[in-house]
């Protein structure tokens, strides 16, 4: 009975030390880096975990191992000595990697008697990338070239292709189309407003260079682009509007020529000389009866001014007064002006 008792207790105690020791060997890998890697840097796998006993850790690299600790390191692969290390919680440490280096690692953990946790770093190298740069074909462009491609090329460490226009990003569409993995970037139909500064990204997840184009489209033989429907538009639209100047200019002269013709029938004729005499020193206006007897009337001419001149007393102006005017004796000569107006 008693026996029975103490093999039940036995069995409960190791049912517990088991469950205990799964919660024990149980690891949280916490990524203090990427898994990924440039060539020469240091490879860092961290792990942590959490048991009331040091665990037994093992690193592998795709099915061989790299090294076995238990507190302490106890053996390693001889390719990497003197670059591989274990921290005091099992964490893998690699300096100075090389390409070599890559590949899945795999990390287990257990306790005596207990099965083992796995977890897995897919691990990559990557070269730095070098001597990125972009090439253009054809090297001439005008906006009749049916296309021109932009490519971009580094020495190594090139994986991923991205493209700017002026600092901000392409995105594909009718006009721009990305080939060989995004390498190269070809532009269809290229006019003068796809002019600029083109740049390539090539990048890794751990290195990046850029690469820049200044792409310049002509267009002095710009009418080679255009449809025969915008050329005979084109034609059209000149024709009618040089109809239209000279319609234009052809009625300017008409109205110009119209308007002195009205100027010149609306003057007036030269006004007819007006004749006035002086008699002593009195102006007769031709309202006044005496301005037309025959006796005072003179006639003058614009161009001819007669001053003052002598009349004797016998001169007279009519034959009707010469025969019935009386003797008067004689007396000083009277001085009649005539004045121009």
């Amino acid at each position: 009975m008693d026996g029975g008792a103490t093999l039940l207790r036995a069995l409960l105690c190791a049912l517990l030390l088991a469950h205990t020791g799964r919660e024990a060997a149980a690891i949280t890998l916490t990524k203090d880096s990427s898994s990924d890697f440039l060539v020469g840097r240091n490879i860092i796998l961290s792990i942590s975990y959490e048991t009331g006993q040091d665990p037994s850790i093992k690193w592998k690299i795709n099915d061989t191992v790299l090294v076995e600790w238990y507190q302490k390191i106890i053996r390693q692969d001889a390719k990497y000595s003197g670059r591989l290390n274990v921290t005091d919680n099992g964490s893998l440490f690699i300096s100075n990697s090389t390409k070599n280096d890559s590949g899945d690692y795999t990390v287990s953990a257990s306790v005596p008697g207990q099965a083992e946790s796995l977890v897995t770093f897919p691990v990559k190298i990557y070269d730095p990338v070098t001597n990125a740069s972009v090439w253009q074909s054809p090297d001439a462009v005008d906006e009749g070239t049916p296309a021109v491609n932009l490519t971009c090329s580094a020495s190594s460490g090139g994986v991923t292709y991205t493209w700017t226009r002026d600092g901000a990003p392409l995105l594909a569409n009718g006009s721009y189309v990305t080939l060989d993995g995004g390498k190269t970037l070809q532009i269809s139909r290229p006019n003068r407003s796809y002019s600029g500064s083109y740049s390539c990204n090539v990048s890794n997840p751990v290195d990046w260079k850029s690469a820049t184009r200044m792409l310049n489209v002509s267009y002095s033989d710009a009418a080679q682009s255009l449809s025969g429907g915008a050329i005979a538009g084109i034609v059209i639209g000149s024709v009618f509007g040089a109809l239209l100047l000279i319609t234009l200019i052809v009625l300017v002269i008409f109205c110009i020529r119209k308007r002195r013709k009205g100027k010149k029938e609306k003057t007036p004729a030269a006004p007819h000389k007006e004749a006035i005499r002086t008699v002593s020193g009195t102006t007769l206006s031709p309202d006044d009866p005496a301005y037309f007897t025959l006796n005072n009337i003179m006639y003058r001419s614009s161009s001819i001014s007669m001053g003052s001149y002598i009349m004797n007393s016998g001169d007279n102006t009519s034959d009707r007064f010469r025969n019935s005017s009386p003797s008067f004796p004689p007396s000083q000569p009277k001085v009649k002006h005539a004045t121009q107006v």
